[in-house]
């Protein structure tokens, strides 16, 4: 029969644990405790685990709760990656802490959940937007959503020339940003461009008409045109004490020294001869020297009606210098702003025109059957009833043309109250993108790197950007300096020392590594982080093999 005496032995080690059993059945109680045990362990762990894969997030005040999955979506960003986040970790109140802006947390909380859409709040600057982007680190795919979505300009690379002199005459002539000589040289240039069309809008009326220096060609014009014959005895009084000779002598020698030096240290002869800006700098010259050298040969030999039919046209030539304007509207922000605009635009203009064109071509057709019966003389075909309707519509009213009949003047007044209702909706429409883009102006102000790309540098990606968008690249927000260097720190010490192990071999040599000392206890998170990078690194080398110590200093 079995023996129900306790059995009870002296234990002895023999590398496996003793019982002391009471009853054989606390055997099978022993093994169904076991797997109750397991059991409840491993709900607990799935419990734990699903606590753990939530994090919570808090931003000024404001508390999100989020999956760490849905964040680890994207790792290379400032919540996505555990080390980086980890800076703002709140030890004591076992959460994560940014004193930033709550409601473009929203948006950046939207873009992990929704797998990469990322849209501006509508009440939220585009500036403070930007801001949140870069400190977050959402990458250039977030960046470019945004681009896209506010029409923002992409980074422009300049070339610059290799020669330090050649360099500085042309980013001070050409880009008046670049420094207080440049702007200075800028307001001359601009001066100057002003005084010469001035100077040839007050030297066309008709109380200075006769005293210009082309006194004389006018009156050989009229004996040319009436006789055709070749003038030898013909002599002009001095043409170099006009006043305004000498304004236009003064301003042409500003604008060849500016256009010489621009054409001397340009980075590209190819990008500087295709700019059609530099053709109309060249033709507001060449007028001025080919006219001063005709007078000079004209003083000394005969000339006959082709001469002054070329002084004729230099004359006409001439008035292209007054395009030279268009500096005006790269020096001025506002300009640039309504040039920029108007680019954005230029599709709701087409839009408007053409139906503004087709509606005054149907009202010009309705005051035609309207009125040709009774006011045959004025609209007396479509085409010019179509020329009474666009201006009607418009609001331009020269008053050539009125309807008489009663039914005519009421498709006047509906045609008139058409045309200001839709211009109307279209000076809306262009003073809300005006303001939006003056806004992003204000904030994306154009600035220089102090890395330029020199002509034949076709690889680096350093650029002098005028670009609008050119900080939304390169800028950084001043967020906790001290954690952002402690990062970067480790990361280097990571490289550096991954290449030293590397370059170990099978040696044995012992490699000892300083983490260094943490004061405050609410900081030792780092310290464990620094940790985890080395075991990391370890790992390249010796796999699981290899043993860290941890010691703790009270200072």
């Amino acid at each position: 029969m079995y023996n129900t005496q306790n059995i009870s032995k002296k234990a002895t080690w023999t590398g496996r644990t003793t019982v002391e059993l009471e009853h054989p059945h606390n055997i099978i109680n022993l093994r169904s405790n076991r797997n109750e045990d397991l059991s409840n362990i491993k709900n607990r762990r799935k419990s734990e685990y699903q606590i753990d894969s939530r994090i919570i997030i808090n931003v000024s005040g404001l508390r999100f709760e989020t999956l760490k999955t849905t964040l680890e979506r994207y790792p290379q960003t400032l919540l996505g990656n555990i080390r980086r986040r980890s800076l703002f970790y709140d030890k004591k109140q076992d959460e994560y802490f940014f004193d930033r802006h709550r409601t473009c947390f929203e948006s950046i909380l939207y873009y992990y959940q929704s797998h990469g859409r990322l849209r501006r709040p509508e009440y939220v600057p585009l500036d403070t937007f930007l801001e949140e982007i870069t400190f977050f680190e959402l990458g250039s795919d977030a960046l470019k959503q945004v681009q896209q979505a506010e029409n923002l300009e992409e980074a422009q690379i300049i070339h610059l020339p290799k020669n330090p002199i050649c360099r500085f005459i042309w980013s001070t002539l050409e880009y008046p940003q670049y420094s207080i000589l440049a702007k200075i040289i800028n307001i001359i240039s601009l001066f100057f461009i002003l005084l010469s069309a001035v100077g040839l809008a007050v030297e066309t009326l008709p109380k200075y008409h006769r005293a210009t220096n082309d006194q004389c060609q006018n009156e050989a014009d009229g004996l040319l045109i009436n006789t055709n014959i070749t003038l030898r005895d013909h002599r002009c009084p001095n043409i170099f004490s006009s006043p305004f000779y000498i304004i236009q002598a003064i301003c042409i020698a500003f604008f060849t020294l500016e256009f010489l030096l621009r054409l001397v240290t340009c980075p590209s002869y190819f990008k500087f001869i295709k700019s059609i800006l530099n053709w109309i700098d060249l033709l507001a010259i060449i007028p001025f020297f080919i006219r001063l050298t005709i007078i000079l040969i004209r003083a000394h030999y005969e000339t006959d009606s082709n001469v002054y039919l070329i002084l004729r046209l230099l004359r006409i030539i001439r008035f292209i210098r007054i395009f030279k304007l268009y500096r005006i509207f790269k020096s001025i922000q506002s300009l640039r702003v309504l040039a920029s605009t108007l680019k954005e635009s230029l599709a709701d203009f087409i839009i408007i025109l053409t139906f503004l064109s087709l509606s005054g071509f149907l009202f010009g057709a309705a005051f035609y059957f309207t009125e040709n019966s009774m006011n045959e003389n004025m609209f007396d075909s479509i085409p010019t009833a179509t020329y009474y309707g666009i201006m009607t519509i418009t609001a331009v009213g020269y008053g050539d043309l009125s309807p008489v009949t009663p039914l005519g003047r009421v498709l006047a007044s509906l045609c008139a109250i058409f045309g200001i209702s839709v211009v109307s909706m279209l000076v809306s429409v262009l003073a809300e993108r005006y303001q939006r883009v003056y806004t992003r102006k204000l904030f994306l102000n154009e600035k220089y790197s102090d890395d330029p790309v020199f002509e034949d540098d076709e690889e680096t990606d350093s650029t002098l950007s005028l670009s609008n968008d050119d900080d939304l690249f390169q800028s950084q927000t001043s967020v906790t300096p001290q954690l952002k260097s402690i990062s970067k720190t480790i990361e280097l010490a990571e490289d550096d020392e991954t290449n030293k192990i590397k370059s170990l071999g099978n040696s044995t040599e012992k490699i000892q590594f300083v983490i260094g000392f943490i004061l405050d206890d609410s900081k030792k998170r780092e310290d464990l982080i620094m940790t985890e990078m080395i075991k990391e690194i370890l790992d390249v080398k010796f796999g699981k093999q290899y043993l860290i110590t941890r010691t703790d200093v009270s200072l």
